[in-house]
Formats: C-alpha cells, structure tokens, sequence
C-alpha cells in the first residue's frame, strides 16, 4: 500500500474518532457511606443522598464543601422513615470543581453514627 495513502487513511479514522465520540462522563459515581449512598451525576450535576431502606431508622447526611473556597456548604440529608428514596440537589458550581464530602450515617439497629470524607470532581 502506498505511504500516502496509508497515513491519510490514519488520519481519516482519527478524525471520525474524535467526532463519533460520546462526550466522557468519568465524573458520575455512587458511592457507599456506610448506612445509605452518594450519587452524582454528571450530565445533571446533580448529588442524590439515600439512606438505606432498612428496619428501624437510617440516615444520611453530606456536606459538600469546596476546598480553598469561601462560601456556605450545601448540606443534604436524607432519612428513611419520613423521607424515602433520594434526595437530592444540583450544583451550580463551574465545571472541573472539586468538592469535599462530610458524611454521617446512622442506623438504629446498631446505634452509632459512621463518619468519613471523600472528594470529587464534578
């Protein structure tokens, strides 16, 4: 095959490659906080908190911060018993803006409250 013909051929199906292709979505997740879930996703940016759908009671709370930024937190809490399913909330911030999240769990059937933190970019 000639060289020419070869590299246009390359060229050509980088190209469509680039053009065909979905926009990436690496930034959605869900995550396990111990007595429920954090979901984000990122077509929406919008984080959903679920506590876990259990006997007795169960909740969960998140608090988003931004790391270096001055501002209020955006905190969402979510519990089973007057609340089921999700709930959830948008973030309007730009972006590639990395959050940190506070979270707490509690479920009564063991009756401590688990703690960690996490960070994403939306």
């Amino acid at each position: 095959m000639n060289p020419l013909r070869t590299i246009t051929a390359g060229v050509a199906v980088a190209v469509a490659s680039v053009i065909l292709a979905q926009p990436a979505l690496a930034a959605s997740f869900q995550r396990d906080v111990g007595d429920g879930i954090v979901r984000y996703a990122d077509p929406t940016n919008e984080v959903c908190v679920r506590a876990d759908d259990t006997t007795g009671t169960a909740w969960v709370e998140v608090t988003l911060t931004r790391p270096g930024v001055i501002g209020r937190p955006i905190v969402i809490r979510d519990d089973n018993i007057r609340h089921p399913g999700a709930t959830c909330e948008v973030l309007t911030a730009f972006e590639n803006a990395t959050y940190q999240a506070d979270y707490e769990s509690y479920w009564s059937g063991r009756g401590t409250v688990l703690r960690g933190t996490f960070r994403f970019t939306t």
